[in-house]
């Protein structure tokens, strides 16, 4: 990717054409899809939204609570909403019929930028019995809310291992799950999100906690083959209050995503404004599905040598 001055110029490029031009034909109000209220995709989704509408350019996008990944691919699939926030391994696998308990294909749902890489963290209390994965095996797990990327990817995982039929999955959100946790309602969090996480990091300031090791087991299992979108990483030491040893667990990539409905023209303004807050983007990389042609033609721009 062509260095942040080059990205810079190719903004002010794009934000210069006349109001209305490229999106004449474009509704006036678009909506957003983020996740749950608190999270990483709502926050995300939030300051998006936020500074594309700080450009003015005659589309108003309106921010939307959802269940998060999964529940997104299907509202901006049926053209309830028009961008949101999805991982890419849900992506992938929803091009191919291939969700959780949904063989349906969609497939007018098309990338527009990598947004942020989520390790998957599993969450125990500091003093449990639990010190790895194979101990859940008949233990309570919160694992996410119903439509969320957090509980597909905690289905995908614990079936690689052999445990999603063993342990007690507790579909709850993260913040009923911490309470859950330090009342000893379950046995463990499972949570998928960008770090560090607000709600790790409020269990750990609230009750000491542990993070245990999942891609030793992942590598056993042979899950990287199975779903070659997820990629090892580690958590480094220090993330959360009292955690102080680097934790190796898996990632996936978080994927800001657009309908096959929305105009080029109108994506590629949307990229721009967004840009204006660089941290925001990461650009392309990792994306392993089709682009929007809008997000196409200005990603081709920018990495132009």
């Amino acid at each position: 990717m062509r260095l942040l001055s080059t990205l810079v110029a190719l903004v002010l490029l794009l934000l210069a054409l006349p109001d209305g031009t490229a999106v004449a034909a474009e509704k006036s109000r678009l909506r957003f899809s983020g996740g749950p209220p608190g999270g990483t995709f709502e926050i995300a989704a939030r300051g998006l939204t936020q500074r594309i509408n700080e450009q003015r350019f005659g589309t108003e996008v309106t921010l939307a609570i959802s269940g998060g990944s999964v529940e997104n691919l299907r509202r901006v699939n049926s053209g309830e909403a028009d961008f949101a926030i999805v991982y890419a391994g849900d992506l992938l696998l929803a091009g191919i019929g291939q969700l959780p308990y949904d063989n349906r294909i969609y497939d007018q749902v098309l990338a527009v930028a990598t947004l942020y890489a989520a390790p998957a963290q599993l969450l125990v209390r500091a003093n449990s019995t639990i010190t790895g994965v194979e101990d859940l095996a008949g233990k309570r797990v919160a694992v996410g809310g119903i439509g969320s990327g957090t509980a597909a990817t905690a289905q995908r995982f614990f079936t690689s291992v052999g445990l999603w039929d063993r342990i007690k999955p507790d579909f709850s959100g993260y913040q009923d799950a911490i309470s859950a946790l330090g009342h000893g309602y379950v046995d463990a969090i499972w949570v998928f999100s960008g770090i560090p996480t607000s709600a790790v990091t409020q269990a750990a300031k609230s009750f000491p906690v542990r993070l245990l090791d999942l891609a030793g087991p992942a590598d056993q299992s042979g899950f990287y083959r199975q779903y070659p979108f997820f990629t090892r990483t580690l958590i480094p030491a220090d993330t959360y209050p009292q955690v102080n040893q680097e934790v190796a667990t898996f990632q996936d990539l978080a994927i800001w995503v657009a309908g096959s409905h929305v105009s080029a023209a109108t994506v590629e303004q949307a990229l721009a404004a967004a840009l204006r807050e660089a941290a925001l983007i990461e650009g392309r990389d990792g994306i392993l599905t089709p682009l929007h042609p809008g997000a196409e033609t200005f990603w081709n721009a920018v990495e132009q040598p």
